[in-house]
């Protein structure tokens, strides 16, 4: 077998683009668990135990969606029903108010409403949530420092009002999907989406109402996308001046529509690398400094915390349907990873209910827990916050890959144990990320995937649609 080191450096002469590691272990590796094993305050408990200054970021997941993107893989149904609307914001605060206990026992630091299209819903649900968090957490505008909602620029601009409403009840940073600034590649993608009209109008309003950051996005990869249309759309976008900007690169999971049908020729090939390059570039110049190896910040203004919390250890309690808990103990769902109107419907009856508990997760042990922290946070880590977690268990290869790293200047070596990337090392992060995968996540990652590449497989077999493999990924963060 090749060492750390010739393994990394074929990776980077190859180009080869891995997902984007946003959570460790993935969802690919959750598996059922027993029922009944796993009772949701015992582990947060346990969570609590395993850390001398408690802290917890909170995700709310809204899953409705008024149509189905064909490259997203995340938990969302379509419906635009008010009467659903309202049943499920009520289940939500139900959920809330059943862990007010777990809430209570750490300091909020942020606040982040997903989904799905949570920008669906009305301000009356909005303002009902909000109230909700504040009945069991009262001073929750004063410790959480971010409060972020995703939404889209026709939302904005049909209601300019109401996004000024959500200002009102705190809110601090509104994530708007533009994905490219070239018509013609949204709508081969499969998605439906504003033309650059409304785009500008709704970065306007944003301005103009005073939110502290606004973060935006874009998709390399799209089929038909060029190296021209791609610095169109960085260009553009550096122009409308977004506090925050993440780039992607588009991969399509085989629960992804486009995977299942085989339909969609998307770009992945190494040249992509060179986009990542042009956008770094612009995005500096225009004095935005990166964050992480997708993300670009106005100092003092932009940037993601709950992401940049979560990779430094900080729990993070997922509530609604399909939403992802992450603890030292168990990353977690209530539910099932297959989105669909009758799973909703069974979440909001059990949340009424009081029987919501984790019914699909991965275990963590101390050597997962250590693989984590260097899967995520080789941004800027310091190895002796992992020694009580017992990382001379795996110190050897840890050193092997690290030393890797080094060697093919992807890391920093500041002071004794502290490690921070380079630019070169921002730009490869997620193939040094994958270095760290343990084999047992491996294998379930792999056994997952090869579970839906053969249903696919089956499925377009039986359509008499041409058997293509696709590419595993997401080109969007979600918990």
């Amino acid at each position: 077998m090749n060492s750390p080191h010739d393994q990394l450096a074929e990776y980077i002469r190859q180009g080869v683009i891995p997902p984007y590691q946003y959570s460790y272990p993935p969802r690919s590796t959750y598996r059922r668990l027993d029922e009944g094993a796993w009772d949701v305050h015992d582990v947060w408990a346990k969570d609590l135990a395993a850390y001398q200054v408690p802290e917890l970021s909170l995700y709310l997941h809204v899953p409705f969606c008024r149509y189905k993107c064909g490259f997203c893989n995340l938990y969302t149904v379509i419906s635009t029903d008010e009467d659903l609307y309202d049943a499920y914001t009520d289940a939500l605060c139900t959920q809330l108010r059943d862990h007010a206990e777990i809430i209570r026992a750490r300091r909020l630091r942020t606040v982040y409403i997903g989904g799905g299209t949570p920008a669906l819903l009305s301000t009356r649900h909005f303002e009902q949530i909000f109230a909700t968090l504040g009945e069991i957490y009262p001073n929750w505008r004063s410790t959480v420092e971010e409060v972020a909602l995703e939404a889209t620029p026709d939302s904005i601009v049909a209601d300019p009002d109401g996004f000024g409403r959500l200002l009102d009840l705190g809110l601090t940073r509104a994530n708007i999907g533009i994905q490219s600034l070239v018509p013609q590649e949204i709508r081969e993608a499969g998605r439906g989406q504003a033309g650059e009209d409304v785009i500008r109008r709704a970065v306007e309003i944003v301005h103009e109402r005073g939110l502290p950051d606004l973060s935006t996005d874009l998709i390399m990869g799209f089929a038909g996308q060029t190296p021209e249309t791609w610095r169109h759309s960085v260009d553009e976008l550096a122009g409308l001046a977004p506090t925050t900007i993440s780039t992607y690169f588009l991969t399509v999971r085989p629960d992804a529509w486009f995977s299942k049908t085989g339909a969609y020729q998307y770009m992945w090939r190494p040249e992509l690398y060179e986009r990542y390059d042009y956008a770094r570039e612009v995005f500096t110049a225009h004095g935005y400094v990166q964050e992480g190896s997708v993300r670009y910040k106005k100092p003092g203004r932009g940037g993601y915390a709950q992401k940049v919390l979560t990779f430094h250890g900080v729990p993070l309690l997922g509530l609604g349907v399909g939403a992802r808990s992450y603890t030292s103990v168990l990353d977690y769902m209530t539910g099932s990873v297959k989105p669909s109107m009758s799973e909703v419907a069974d979440y909001i009856r059990s949340a009424k209910a009081h029987r919501l508990q984790p019914t699909t997760g991965f275990a963590l042990t101390p050597e997962e827990i250590v693989r984590k922290r260097l899967v995520l946070d080789t941004f800027d880590l310091d190895l002796s916050e992992l020694d009580r977690f017992g990382l001379d268990m795996i110190g050897e290869e840890v050193e092997e890959i690290l030393d890797a790293a080094h060697a093919n200047g992807l890391i920093h070596r500041v002071g004794p144990r502290r490690v921070q990337l380079t630019p070169k090392g921002f730009k490869y992060r997620d193939i040094l990320s994958w270095m760290f995968y343990s084999d047992h996540v491996k294998t379930l990652d792999r056994e997952y995937y090869e579970g839906l590449h053969e249903a696919n497989a089956r499925a377009r077999r039986n359509m008499g649609t041409p058997v293509r493999i696709t590419g595993i990924g997401t080109a969007r963060e979600s918990a």
